[in-house]
């Protein structure tokens, strides 16, 4: 018998065109469905396009920063060399600049003490020359002293428009006469037209005309603006070094630039911004790894929010199969083959997946304008302008278009085998559960973790000397491999959990127990939930965990001079020498201290000169001795960091690990090792009470160490010496009883004496430390108040306060909290919106068996908590993983080169209370369902 032939086409392009059609009508005819699968490709695609176009708007196009360079004017000189013909420039930066040298680095062309040359010397006669020089002021608050940076020049001239531009007032005419940013005015708590005075570096009296607006600078900005010389006496052809030439008129292009280098002088043309040299000339800015871990982050991110798009869209387009199973029946049962039912429900992927992602693009776009109006501070740099990428758009719109048919086409070859009969009688096969799948996804979750570690290592070997950009792709791109691997297994595993949670949730009740049962034995509709839910979470974690360890490498890397909040003022000061001396009154500046700031307890504190500071000691002197602890090399980090030939880059940089030279020389404010004083100067340095060990050593006569590395055996040496030479053999040498009690920042201060202890062993100290702890970060009018008060003592003093490392984690963590439950919640209930629709004849059937109300809504409230919490623990438990891969490469000191330092609070906020809104949130909504009934005529 001749089999009967298709009466649909399906091997030609015309079966390919019907197949479209019939999936552009299947997807209007099921709109809210189509809408829903739309929405769940939009919300990755949103985030995608807005980091774009927010990371696009903060690089500045050539026009923008030819502005923000240049203003209106045409270049800049710089005058950095004598005239060498063999100086050579960066084109697109003046600060990059060599000449031929010699072995040991001098020129090759002109001698040391050759003089570089005024730009009016080598400029064709007649050229407008502007010019700019920046310094420091000490001026007259409106509470006390301040500290400012100030412009010398023409800044308010037309031709620095978009760089500096007057926004009130009038400009100066004199030297008397000045213009400020605006904030610089709430600072001095005056008026345009009212008089400020500056006492450095001359004193004077000077009269506010205008405002400015630089381009530089924030709202919160603060910068004087005066004409040459005004507040310094310099002259700008007394500083050709310091003074920046600008040319308004002057047209400068890349040959010129070549001959003005020849001179001595480096240029940054506005012609050559916007119109570079051609590849192969002069490039010495290097920096092609300057933004290697910014491309490392948006790479990882941007890769599993395609795997995500892919994941969103397989939990609706599963579900949308299943419910066009009768129509997919019907277009069999006409002739359509296993191809045109593949065709039909993957183009609807590529037709759904198209039209989310372009909405997905737009509100992306117009979400980023949105946030860059907020978070803009009024700097011209952070956004020099709404920049929108039309190629890296577009490339997000078929990524995730081309994700979004990868995730139909799944469904699609499961659709493709419909049983005909039993899809037009409305009856479905149940499920059979195999054991390979399980074995299966664990087997990919190892291998995903292995895959996802081997790109934690190829990215160290990529990031140590020699730069390797190559490497860096390839970490990135395994990352990711390895963390889709992982997903796509837990996908598999699914099942499995899902009947152990049925199993486990059985024994709450009738609800729960129904609830879970049928979500077991449903995966169809399941799964595919708790794998939208898994996705969003999981590129959500591994983002909060990124930031994270952003913040704790920034913590562990940073240097304390004191405790936190600590405001500390040094007395030391040098003679005109250059020699270090003390020269002031300790207790003057306790006083001070005191009376300007609002809580205080201000302590003088006393130490022993260190020999190894420069200018300890007189040059020559053989006659003193100084006293300091000796370190154990034994307890200093790693052997391998006391290696002679170790490179500089290599060092460790963690003060919690110092190296010798780093405990033998300290360069910081709190200039020396041995401290001697009371309990209680001891507790203030600590921030904390001195422990009951430490107060029992210091009264037998031991020393408290701050290090672990000044104490062998529960003591600690004390070297006299007269040399810097630490090789040399002490003068005396005498060990005492110590303690380590470590402050809870690593700190600069060594070891602590009391006073009776410091006499009877001889120590030779003095007072020479003033510190404050005060608790928190005092305002600025307390810290002029204190600043004036402490310039009536000495023009040397100076006071500091530790603020302690930048603290950006916790507020990007819990940013990114809101946004994964804004986001997870979105998905959740789309997701979970189409499975109970997928699921409803079962509600029918509960129904009509005599289910309350309340048995309903504690059926869809344990539905959501199995898909919503199994979805978000998986989900924050993989977000860990490549973290804990970028963590695995050590520096020498032992420390990892990315800290691991997950936001645990986050985290398991986001694996339990999310999960619990999601179940209220299914409770009630549960609530008010109604049960369509519907019958359907049975087919023999």
């Amino acid at each position: 018998m001749t089999p009967a032939r298709s009466t649909l086409p399906s091997e030609s392009a015309g079966g390919v065109r019907l197949a479209f059609r019939i999936a552009r009508r299947m997807a209007a005819q099921s709109v809210g469905r189509s809408v829903l699968i739309a929405i769940l490709v939009a919300i990755p695609v949103i985030g995608m396009a807005g980091i774009a176009t927010v990371e696009a708007s903060n690089i500045a196009t050539p026009a923008e920063r030819a502005t923000l360079e240049l203003g209106s004017t045409q270049a800049r000189l710089r005058v950095p060399s004598a005239p060498d013909p063999s100086l050579v420039q960066d084109p697109q930066n003046d600060s990059f600049w060599d000449i031929d040298r010699d072995g040991e680095g001098e020129s090759l062309n002109h001698s040391d003490t050759a003089a570089s040359v005024a730009p009016e010397s080598f400029l064709p006669p007649g050229t407008r020359l502007l010019t700019i020089r920046q310094t420091s002021v000490v001026a007259e608050t409106a509470h006390g002293i301040g500290y400012f940076e100030a412009l010398q020049g023409q800044p308010w001239d037309e031709s620095f428009a978009g760089k500096w531009d007057v926004t009130a007032g009038t400009t100066p005419t004199s030297d008397y006469e000045i213009m400020v940013t605006a904030a610089t005015l709430e600072r001095f708590g005056v008026a345009l037209g009212d008089s400020i005075r500056v006492t450095e570096p001359m004193a004077g009296t000077f009269r506010i005309v205008g405002t400015i607006r630089s381009a530089a600078l924030d709202n919160s900005g603060e910068e004087l603006f005066a004409r040459p010389g005004a507040f310094d006496g310099v002259l700008p052809e007394g500083d050709l070094a310091g003074t920046e030439y600008y040319l308004p008129d002057t047209r400068v292009d890349w040959p010129e630039v070549q001959q003005l280098n020849t001179h001595g002088a480096t240029v940054l043309s506005r012609s050559v911004i916007l119109d570079p040299p051609p590849p192969g000339s002069t490039e010495l800015s290097g920096g092609a790894g300057a933004r290697g871990f910014m491309v490392i982050y948006v790479g990882l991110l941007g890769g599993f929010a395609l795997f995500e798009v892919a994941l969103l869209a397989g939990a609706a387009f599963t579900v949308g199969a299943r419910q066009q199973q009768r129509a997919l029946a019907i277009l069999a049962s006409v002739g359509g083959d296993r191809r045109m039912l593949f065709r039909v429900i993957s183009f609807g992927g590529i037709i759904l997946g198209a039209l989310g992602a372009t909405v997905g693009t737009l509100l992306g776009v117009g979400a980023s304008w949105v946030y860059m109006g907020i978070s803009a501070n009024g700097s011209a740099t952070r956004y020099p302008g709404f920049h929108v990428e039309p190629l890296v758009l577009l490339g997000i719109i078929g990524f995730a278009t081309a994700a979004s048919w990868i995730a139909a086409a799944v469904p699609a070859r499961a659709a493709a085998r419909v049983d005909v009969v039993g899809a037009l009688r409305g009856s479905r096969r149940p499920p059979k559960p195999t054991r390979r799948r399980p074995i299966f996804g664990l087997i990919l979750v190892a291998l995903g973790a292995l895959v996802t570690f081997a790109g934690g290592l190829v990215e160290f070997a990529a990031n140590a000397p020699p730069y390797n950009s190559r490497l860096v792709a390839a970490g990135v791109w395994l990352i990711v491999a390895g963390a889709v691997i992982m997903q796509i297994g837990v996908v598999l595993i699914a099942p499995l959990i899902l009947r152990a949670a049925a199993r486990l949730f059985s024994r709450f009740g009738a609800g729960a127990r129904l609830g879970t049962r049928d979500i077991a034995r449903n995966p169809g509709r399941s799964v595919p939930a708790i794998a939208a839910i898994m996705s969003t979470v999981f590129v959500a974690a591994f983002a909060m965990s990124l930031v994270a360890s952003a913040q704790e490498t920034t913590n562990r890397t940073y240097n304390y001079a004191t405790a936190l909040n600590g405001a500390r003022v040094s007395l030391y000061t040098y003679d005109d020498d250059g020699q270090r001396m003390l020269g002031t009154d300790g207790k003057k500046v306790v006083a001070a201290l005191n009376s300007s700031f609002s809580a205080t307890d201000a302590r003088l504190l006393s130490s022993a000169p260190d020999p190894l500071l420069p200018f300890g000691i007189n040059e020559g002197d053989t006659t003193s001795t100084f006293v300091y602890p000796r370190v154990d090399p034994d307890t200093v980090c790693p052997s391998d960091a006391l290696r002679e030939d170790k490179a500089e880059s290599e060092a460790p940089k963690d003060p919690r690990c110092p190296t010798p030279e780093m405990l033998n020389s300290n360069l910081s404010e709190v200039n020396d090792h041995l401290w001697v004083g009371s309990f209680d100067d001891l507790a203030a340095i600590l921030n904390e009470p001195v422990s009951d060990r430490s107060r029992s050593v210091l009264s037998a006569g031991g020393v408290v160490s701050l290090y672990s590395q000044y104490v062998v055996d529960d003591k600690a040496t004390l070297d006299w010496k007269h040399t810097t030479d630490t090789t040399e053999a002490p003068a005396r040498t005498v060990t005492v009883p110590a303690n380590v009690q470590k402050p809870n920042d690593p700190i600069t201060f060594g070891v602590f004496m009391l006073s009776s202890t410091a006499d009877s062993l001889g120590v030779d100290y003095r007072p020479s430390f003033v510190l404050a702890q005060l608790p928190a970060a005092p305002p600025q009018a307390e810290l002029d108040a204190a600043r004036g008060a402490l310039r009536t003592i000495s023009p040397s003093l100076y006071v500091n306060v530790e603020t302690g490392p930048e603290v950006f984690g916790a507020t990007w963590a819990w940013a990114l909290l809101g946004l994964t439950a804004l986001i997870a919640l979105a998905s959740a209930t789309i997701a979970i919106g189409l499975a109970r629709a997928d699921g409803q004849r079962d509600d029918s059937v509960l129904t009509s068996l005599g289910a309350s109300p309340r048995v309903r809504r504690a059926f869809g409230f344990w539905q959501a908590i199995v898909i919503a919490g199994v979805g978000s623990v998986i989900g924050v438990l993989l977000g860990l993983v490549p973290p804990l891969a970028l963590s695995l490469p050590q520096d020498s000191s032992g420390h990892s080169m990315q800290a691991f330092a997950p936001p645990w609070l986050q985290l398991t906020l986001t694996a339990i209370v999310l999960p619990a809104v999601i179940a209220i949130g299914s409770w009630l909504t549960a609530k008010g369902t109604r049960v369509r009934f519907t019958s359907r005529s049975a087919i023999d």
